[in-house]
């Protein structure tokens, strides 16, 4: 039902109803089979409760004169013949039933052959500064890692520093490993060899909460950004941990509608799961608000602006440089002028780091990596490309 004005635009009704009728006679065949099983069951218990009850009748009426069975017990036996085939057929029910059920149990059991996610707690006897990180020092050594042990390395030997708030961009082709780079921050997926340390703790000897949860911590704002069903406070600060002051400030900061107008009040504006009652661009601004809310230590915004417009880029790529200066940025860009003016680059090629280095001293190299992602935007985007460079060059 989600799909059907795409399907509708693209004519193709025809495909989805012939493929919807098949899935349809496919579970009905299924059914029909099932029923059928049952009724053969049923007419069988029936049938041998039948032969059950004329046997027994027969031979208390042929040989009763000689037996002298008591009438209460031939009372109660043909009672019992009679009820066979119920509960016969009642059995092999509840039979079959617990057959069906027991799949639930097989899957509960493959589940719990899954590879688990680490600990979610930090080792006490680690004693964790409670005020971690601090600064946002973030360095990568020789970190290598692949998504399942069947797969190739998706990061091969990648190595760079980042210092307290500074601005790194993340560029390379599609498959290079941007995405797995940030993966691996997060510990989405477990690194195979190498160090990643925040503020000079190993992220690996750290419990998950404290790697993606902790206050001040590390944040990410998606290409596909996400609100929670609820209202607008919730969504900006789900924990109730800064004041409402603090999260109307953050609204301003993005220009969100109405905040000027109605206060405190638009706080308890409603949002519909995913936010869908927001545009693409009012959902990412919310999201660059939640983490103006929480001040993170570490900032990652991977493709964040790709599903908005030049207009409500700038305005977050200029709300990212006055309101961020003491976070240290990794922006996987797919303009290449949001990052122009970073600090650094990175370049990553078939998961390994091809170069790294402020903007001006890659395009410096005319075979580089960079210069050729550049050339690729065409001469007079290039060009404006160099300029912004050249201009945050001291």
């Amino acid at each position: 039902m989600d799909g059907a004005t795409t399907i509708r635009a693209f004519h193709q009704e025809k495909p989805f109803i012939v493929g919807f009728q098949r899935n349809v006679d496919f579970n009905s065949s299924a059914m029909l089979n099932f029923a059928a099983a049952q009724r053969w069951l049923a007419f069988r218990m029936e049938i041998l409760g039948a032969t059950v009850g004329f046997v027994f009748s027969t031979i208390v009426i042929c040989t009763n004169d000689r037996l002298k069975i008591d009438s209460g017990m031939v009372g109660l036996a043909l009672q019992w013949a009679t009820i066979f085939s119920a509960a016969l057929n009642f059995f092999f029910l509840r039979l079959t039933e617990a057959e069906a059920k027991i799949t639930s149990i097989e899957r509960v059991h493959q589940t719990t052959l899954l590879p688990q996610e680490a600990s979610w707690e930090t080792d006490p006897l680690m004693n964790l500064d409670k005020n971690w990180p601090k600064t946002g020092i973030l360095q990568f050594d020789s970190v290598c890692m692949r998504y399942r042990s069947d797969l190739p390395l998706a990061l091969k030997n990648v190595s760079f520093q980042l210092a307290h708030g500074m601005r790194c961009g993340i560029v390379g082709r599609t498959g290079s490993g941007k995405t797995s780079l940030t993966a691996s921050l997060f510990r989405l997926v477990e690194i195979e060899a190498g160090q990643i340390v925040l503020d000079g703790i190993d992220l690996s000897k750290v419990g998950l909460a404290d790697v993606r949860g902790r206050r001040n911590g590390m944040q990410i704002i998606p290409q596909d950004p996400v609100l929670f069903a609820g209202i607008l406070r919730e969504c900006l600060d789900p924990f109730f941990l800064e004041s409402d002051e603090k999260v109307l400030q953050a609204l301003q900061a993005v220009n969100h509608k109405g905040v000027n107008e109605r206060g405190k009040a638009v706080l308890n504006d409603p949002v519909d799961e995913g936010g869908s009652n927001y545009s693409v661009g009012e959902r990412q601004l919310l999201c660059l608000a939640r983490a103006i809310v929480q001040e993170p230590r570490v900032l990652v915004l991977d493709e964040a602006t790709a599903s908005v417009d030049a207009a409500t880029d700038a305005f977050i790529q200029d709300m990212l440089r006055t309101r961020f200066k003491n976070t240290t940025l990794l922006t996987i860009a797919h303009r290449l002028n949001t990052i122009m003016d970073y600090d650094m680059v990175i370049v990553l090629d078939d998961g390994h780091c091809v170069e790294t280095g402020s903007p001006l001293s890659l395009l410096a190299d005319p075979d580089g990596w960079f210069t050729a992602l550049v050339d690729a935007s065409g001469p007079n985007i290039a060009a404006e490309l160099r300029r912004i460079a050249a201009e945050k060059e001291p």
